[in-house]
């Protein structure tokens, strides 16, 4: 008896931002492939389209809508289920996993008069903990990549898998089972034919995307197949719908499958933006994924925050809070966290799309409590790594304050939405050379003058003094938000022993930051003392050539102030004033050093794989401001520094 063969096709529609590119894409993909079901009612196909696209057809293309209803009834196609903005389901609290899914379901039940009773998933990122959540909203069967069934559970046979006493059945797809390239349709028939068939109840599923799908029925083999399937009595191959088998199979193997995800993804999960093959016994899992990304991990630390402080709003305005739900589900696509197709990690534009998303809701939820927004800072492992962060939630900023180097790694502004804090650091294979610390705001330095003019010039450094100190916490008062910090160092190659004082004091518009910089060992200390502030890219619709901020500089005395568009290698004396201005926000920062000090300001580029995993493109930049002094203290002796930095919205301050 033939094995059973089911045709998935999945949408990448979605990841698309504009929607000029998704048209496109619908109008090349899409609509062709549905085109071509409608005129082959002998082929059979199960389609996995998001929300997030059923709903921009429903509008722009509501012809298409009655053609997939066409095909429903005919009984050629079958839609799974899912999450509606395609998330990364592990990373979902329990309330957020069931809500992507009756979105879906209702949006498909809406559309097309069906419910789904089958799910697919993200780059097949799969948790056991999925299980209890899936059945609950009405689904039989998950379709998984083959790679992540155990070697000894994999034979073409459907699974069934349990948790807590719920279980849900398992049907595998094959990526080695898709045409070859140039592969002659007697070829690949013979192929498919000849996959074991020791019993009837056997069954793989053929994932195509859309565009691959596409190419397929242009193809020899594509015709010759289509042609196959239109004959009657044809028996090599066997191709049905997975609900259709579903009814009719009466056994399945039990089976634990362990959390994983799709080689595509996970082959990019061990080294960072290297593909590496997984030679250990445990599967690779978003966790391992995130923990080798830390920009995506630290997005998905700011999700986690939003989708506790949603599930903790009780009462209040319920519309809002409806609305910061979704907002926080658009941002748990899964396309901020990894590229389609590639596998390797989103660019830094989907990343601050979902940022924006963040505190969209954010701001929602605040308007909806009973209660006026109280600001507030609290200490808690933020980030999960063991160690406590400091998290101030103000009227107009929200800011994550490290210990590991003391900066702020996350700066989320009320007013624009975004996360000025989200800098990437230079990678040797694609920046040309490597930082060694975390780009954030208030990073410090202590260079020799080799070091320092090095730094100048290239905004790079292997000095660790204080740029990767764990910082000890010293004093923490909750009510005047103020946090005192103090790491240790060994400066130079004589290896003095120094030591940094660092406070925060937070506004409700910016910090107050004193630093007491003393030096400990026996011997007089030279060197420069530098405070590095980087503000990331957040406005993308630029060309290389447009820079995202404007710098003015206002020299000793105030007698002279210069505008600076072009800030590559600037350097300057005699500063009192900095203003950088974000040019589409509005939002201007206002950097006032208590004394007159020096500066140095430098654009940086980062350039990252994209879709095409053998092409390295810039993807972000940021406008590095570093402001120094000459340090020249005595042995025991200390120096003290102070910077103001205001965040301020101009059409406020217009008014």
């Amino acid at each position: 008896m033939a094995l059973n063969y089911c045709i998935q096709i999945s949408s990448e529609e979605a990841c698309y931002q504009d929607v000029q590119t998704i048209e496109k894409a619908y109008q090349q993909n899409f609509k062709t492939a549905v085109s071509f079901l409608y005129s082959h009612p002998s082929f059979p196909v199960t389609l996995s389209v998001n929300g997030v696209v059923l709903s921009w057809i429903k509008k722009t293309h509501p012809e298409v809508i009655e053609v997939l209803r066409e095909l429903l009834v005919r009984k050629q196609i079958e839609l799974l289920g899912g999450g509606y903005y395609s998330p990364v389901f592990p990373l979902l609290f329990p309330v957020d996993r069931s809500g992507q899914i009756e979105k879906l379901t209702t949006t498909l039940r809406e559309i097309t008069g069906k419910r789904p009773t089958g799910i697919s998933i993200f780059y097949d990122i799969w948790d056991p903990s999925l299980i209890s959540t899936f059945q609950s909203c009405g689904m039989e069967y998950i379709i998984l990549d083959s790679t992540l069934i155990p070697s000894n559970k994999s034979s073409y046979l459907p699974l069934i898998v349990s948790e807590q006493g719920r279980s849900l059945k398992v049907i595998s797809s094959y990526k080695n089972l898709l045409p070859l390239e140039n592969e002659s349709g007697e070829d690949y028939v013979k192929r498919l034919a000849v996959t074991d068939k020791n019993s009837s109840n056997q069954i793989a599923v053929l994932p195509f995307k859309f565009s691959d799908f596409v190419k397929f029925i242009k193809s020899d083999a594509g015709k010759y197949l289509t042609a196959l399937l239109d004959k009657e009595d044809q028996t090599d191959v066997l191709f049905t719908l997975p609900a259709v088998y579903l009814k009719k199979a009466t056994s399945f193997i039990r089976s634990y499958i362990p959390a994983g995800m799709n080689f595509e993804a996970a082959q990019w999960a061990k080294k960072a933006f290297v593909k590496s093959e997984n030679k250990s016994r445990f599967p690779i899992t978003i966790h391992d994924y995130l923990n080798t990304y830390t920009e995506n991990k630290k997005l998905c630390d700011r999700m986690m925050f939003i989708s506790m402080l949603i599930s903790q709003c009780h009462g209040g305005d319920k519309v809002r809070k409806h609305a910061a739900s979704d907002k926080l589900w658009q941002a748990q696509s899964g396309y901020n966290f990894i590229n389609v197709p590639s596998g390797s990690p989103a660019i830094a534009e989907q990343r601050q799309n979902a940022y924006k998303n963040l505190n969209e809701a954010e701001l929602l939820i605040r308007q909806c409590k009973n209660q006026p927004f109280q600001e507030s800072f609290t200490s808690y492992d933020y980030n999960t790594d063991g160690l406590n962060e400091y998290l101030f939630q103000m009227e107009n900023l929200n800011a994550v304050i490290d210990r590991k180097g003391g900066i702020v790694e996350e700066l989320d502004s009320i007013v624009s939405f975004y996360n000025y804090a989200a800098s990437l650091s230079r990678l040797e294979n694609f920046d040309g050379c490597r930082d060694f610390y975390n780009r954030g705001l208030f990073v410090e330095h202590l260079l020799d003058d080799n070091d320092f003019e090095t730094y100048i010039k290239e905004k790079k450094t292997t000095s660790q003094v204080f740029s990767q100190t764990l910082f000890e916490e010293k004093k923490i008062d909750t009510k005047r938000f103020y946090l005192l910090l103090e790491g240790k160092g060994i400066y130079s190659s004589l290896k003095m022993p120094v030591s940094l004082r660092k406070s925060f004091t937070v506004t409700s518009s910016g910090f107050m930051v004193q630093y007491i910089l003393k030096n400990e060992s026996p011997l007089s200390l030279k060197g420069n003392f530098v405070s590095e502030l980087n503000f990331t890219q957040t406005n993308f619709a630029l060309s290389d050539n447009e820079l995202q901020y404007t710098l003015e500089l206002l020299e000793k005395g105030g007698t002279k102030k210069e505008s600076v568009n072009d800030c590559i290698c600037l350097k300057k004396e005699n500063i009192s004033n900095i203003l950088v201005k974000d040019k589409k926000s509005g939002l201007c920062f206002v950097i006032e050093p208590n004394e007159e000090c020096n500066a140095s300001s430098a654009i940086i580029d980062f350039s990252r794989p994209t879709d095409n995993d053998q092409e390295c493109k810039k993807t972000s930049r940021t406008l590095v401001t570093s402001l120094y002094w000459n340090v020249d203290l005595g042995p025991g002796m200390e120096m003290e520094k102070n910077i103001n930095l205001s965040v301020i919205s101009v059409k406020k301050n217009k008014k």
